[in-house]
């Protein structure tokens, strides 16, 4: 086990190289005969990162272990807004990376069939997010409001283990690239200001909600699958024609799974 965990670790930077491969028409997971599904919801373990740079959670690599091993945390509702949970005034304006942790126990054909794929789908983490399972970097994500889905068999799918610990961080940073935009005024007056402090500035009439904000799954389909489906119609004197194409996955995707 310790071997295969070793070249688990190795394949690392081709497994991530994978996940960016999933650029298919991410069709709604809906359950079917071939296809299984995993709801995530609820409470997952949190914590804002309140470093000066809100980079300690990277320095400190909080990924690698269970969340609660590396300081305090939080029950946070997801799909919910962090910044509209609880009382702590500090997380309602809070401006950097907020961490998720949740580790999910999965069905015992999902990690010993390997003709069955398992893919974690996010549907929603505003703004930029990097995503984690078992402390493998599997995704990276910029958009707030799309969904974005890995393909993470090859990650749980790896022995006799019924679990995996998934850990996403979030950012809620606006930029004049981000949608909507913003940008990061820091004060320089230290009669007033400590040292490094910012502010979010921003120009349109709504509070900047941040988080999970809608559900993440884990879902299966087989090796094998519909990847995207195109429908074409058009009108010829009155009579409505139709076709219909299916796609598989992509090549780039069929050679990560045969990994």
């Amino acid at each position: 086990m310790a071997r295969r965990a070793a070249g688990l670790w190795a394949l690392g930077p081709l497994l991530w190289g994978c996940a960016l491969a999933l650029r298919g028409g991410m069709l709604y997971p809906r359950e079917s005969p071939s296809r299984e599904r995993k709801e995530l919801g609820g409470l997952w373990k949190f914590r804002a990162d309140f470093s000066e740079n809100r980079r300690q959670g990277f320095e400190q690599q909080w990924y690698r272990a269970p969340l609660r091993e590396s300081g305090p945390t939080l029950d946070m509702p997801v799909p919910s807004s962090f910044n509209d949970v609880g009382q702590d005034g500090r997380l309602r304006g809070f401006v950097g990376w907020v961490w998720y942790e949740r580790e999910a126990v999965l069905p015992q054909r999902w990690t010993q069939d390997t003709h069955t794929r398992v893919v974690l789908r996010i549907g929603s983490a505003h703004y930029h997010a990097i995503v984690w399972v078992n402390g493998v970097h599997v995704a990276e994500h910029e958009g707030g409001h799309l969904p974005f889905e890995v393909d993470i068999s090859k990650l749980v799918q790896v022995g006799p283990m019924s679990s995996c610990r998934i850990t996403i961080a979030v950012n809620n940073t606006l930029t004049p690239h981000t949608l909507p935009p913003g940008t990061i005024v820091y004060e320089t007056d230290t009669s007033k200001y400590p040292n490094n402090y910012f502010v979010q500035n921003t120009h349109f009439d709504f509070f900047n909600y941040a988080g999970l904000h809608r559900p993440v799954i884990l879902y299966t389909t087989p090796t094998a699958y519909i990847d995207d489906i195109d429908v074409t119609t058009s009108v010829d004197q009155g009579t409505g024609e139709g076709s219909g194409r299916l796609f598989p996955p992509p090549a780039s995707e069929w050679l990560c799974s045969q990994l």
